[in-house]
């Protein structure tokens, strides 16, 4: 006779602080429990809690996700649920997975899925059925319960985030209250890319993290959810339309959401779902029910130029080019170089370009670098590793890195390595900026001159929250919380002192190189951000120029202004 195998799949995720579920004082111990690594990152482990069946016989299985906004959270938070559900006939399995601080979707969703299958492959151990699965997520650990339902029999969410998209798109400003908008930052750092922008890897990521398997659903959210239950009648809709008509949705009174929904009443009630969907046989769904859309993964990043050094005449025979210069090991980390061979040491500006610290090429430069070398000038433009590539402060160590490779060749450019320049647009700007008022600034570079800078990515993402943002402030908004990958929060500390570190003025003093900076009246960067810089370094008796022009160009818009850029000249002449 075939044995009867079960395995139940419990995927519980909090929003917010960890909730550690209680276990009643009663409960007898589980009598085996270890701890295992089913993959090789440090996040890749689970903690088993199990009880021998009858001789002969086995029991179903529970893996348990815990969450926390996809960035935090641990396996342990739920130990007492997992015993508690031990208790009762289930091997138990709480799983830790990469948070999206580590990588990008669908990292999360392999993670689970590799849970289940190291679990499968060890069923014996365990004494639980391969094929029989059930998932109860919680909040953003209720996304990742819903995305295995291809190994599953079942899904239960307590206030799943079963829509990233739409979890972004309810919250765009102050008017959603702190819980939402922190999902809201957090899906943007799941996604690894804004969601603002039209962009179709981002849109089929965004569409990919909604995906739905047509098996049974339990969804669970209070009257006054966090999470609203749209989240829940969404997914309903969206299972009924592949055939799936086993979805109950209960709202129950109060305004509890995730781990806190789990009381007596619910805890009966989950159970019973899933004694009663882990006994029946299962029936595999047809093939053309199933989601079509497959995980999409980040592309391998395609570098613009391979590293070779070309010299080219440019408008006169003498200036000289060298392109996709390495100055470090990332395919990023590569500068352009356009100068003349002079007899004596020319000053030299290093230009960085803008894109939100999520887009751009050193190339953006290449008329006005020419236009400036022209005019005596060894000029470099570079590219710096993106916000989706790196976390700060890595976006200020690559311009360092630059001005200390360009200060070690100073013989082959015949420069002067005391006499340079930092000009920078836009996301540039504020990384020219923030070179320029850290550590001592003037022993780095002489002075900076940005258009448009974004001084101040904590005013940016304020600016892009409130109720008249438009979409060019909700993008720099969501490449600010890309740049930092967590909400700014005094409380926590580490992520806080990230976000003071990233504005400018909050390291200005009186080390710091003189600065010039442009924006225009309707910028969308706002020229608050250099008012305020402007202050700052007045304050410590730097001299600092922050000009506000009509009209509303924005970064090297302004250079094509009457008169602008020999503005700029004059002044840069007048500080290198």
């Amino acid at each position: 006779m075939r044995r009867s195998w079960q395995v139940a799949v419990l995927g519980v995720a909090l929003v917010g602080a960890s909730v550690v579920v209680p276990m009643a004082l009663s409960e007898a111990a589980v009598k085996h429990s270890a701890t295992y690594a089913y993959g090789s990152h440090v996040r890749q482990k689970l903690d088993a809690y199990w009880n021998d069946p009858k001789p002969g016989t086995t029991q179903p299985g529970l893996i348990i996700i815990h969450g926390g906004y996809w960035n935090s959270g641990a396996r342990g938070d739920w130990k007492s649920a997992a015993q508690w559900y031990a208790n009762r006939g289930f091997a138990v399995f709480s799983i830790d997975h990469r948070f999206n601080t580590d990588a990008a979707w669908p990292a999360q969703r392999d993670d689970a899925t590799a849970a289940i299958r190291w679990i499968k492959s060890r069923a014996r151990t365990f004494k639980v059925h391969p094929d029989r699965i059930a998932v109860l997520g919680s909040q953003a650990g209720g996304q990742l319960a819903t995305q295995v339902g291809s190994q599953v029999r079942g899904v239960i969410g307590l206030s799943p985030i079963a829509d990233p998209a739409f979890a972004y798109e309810a919250a765009q400003t102050t008017g959603a209250n702190t819980h939402r908008r922190k999902i809201r930052d957090q899906v943007v750092v799941l996604a690894n890319c804004a969601p603002s922008f039209t962009e179709a890897r981002c849109t089929g990521r965004l569409q990919d993290m909604a995906a739905a398997w047509p098996v049974p659903h339990y969804l669970i959210h209070s009257a006054g959810d966090t999470v609203p239950v749209a989240h829940s009648e969404r997914l309903r809709d969206t299972l009924a339309r592949k055939g799936m008509l086993d979805v109950r949705v209960q709202t129950v009174p109060g305004s509890s959401s995730g781990g806190t929904l789990w009381t007596d009443q619910i805890k009966t009630r989950t159970l019973a779902w899933l004694r009663a969907k882990t006994a029946a046989r299962a029936t595999p769904p047809a093939a053309a029910d199933l989601p079509t859309t497959p995980a999409e993964r980040i592309p391998a990043m395609r570098a613009s130029d391979d590293g070779a050094v070309t010299q080219r005449a440019a408008a006169r025979a003498t200036r000289i080019e060298h392109n996709g210069l390495a100055y470090g090991r990332h395919p990023r980390q590569k500068i352009d170089a356009y100068f003349y061979k002079r007899t004596w040491k020319q000053p030299a500006i290093l230009m960085i370009h803008g894109g939100y610290w999520y887009e751009g090429d050193k190339s953006n430069w290449a008329m006005h670098a020419r236009w400036f070398a022209d005019r005596g000038y060894a000029v470099f433009s570079l590219n710096y590793r993106f916000n989706t590539q790196a976390p700060w402060p890595a976006q200020r160590s690559d311009v360092l890195a630059a001005i200390n490779w360009i200060k070690s060749r100073a013989a082959t450019y015949t420069l002067n390595p005391s006499r340079i320049v930092l000009l920078g647009t836009s996301a540039g700007g504020h990384l020219a900026t923030n070179t320029g008022t850290y550590g001592d600034g003037r022993k780095t570079v002489k002075a900076v001159a940005a258009l448009s800078p974004a001084a101040s990515p904590y005013h940016a993402y304020w600016d892009g929250q409130t109720a008249t943002a438009d979409n060019t402030r909700h993008r720099l908004r969501d490449t600010s919380m890309l740049l930092l990958r967590c909400t700014p929060d005094k409380a926590n500390t580490t992520c806080w002192n990230r976000w003071v570190d990233a504005v400018s003025f909050n390291r200005a003093s009186t080390y710091d190189p003189p600065m010039y900076l442009i924006h225009s009246q309707q910028d969308f960067v706002p020229p608050h951000h250099s008012t305020r810089l402007c202050e700052r370094l007045r304050a410590k008796r730097v001299p600092c120029t922050a000009r506000t022009v009509a009209g509303d160009a924005h970064g090297m818009g302004l250079l094509v202004l009457p008169g602008e850029r020999d503005t700029l000249l004059k002044w840069i002449n007048a500080n290198d």
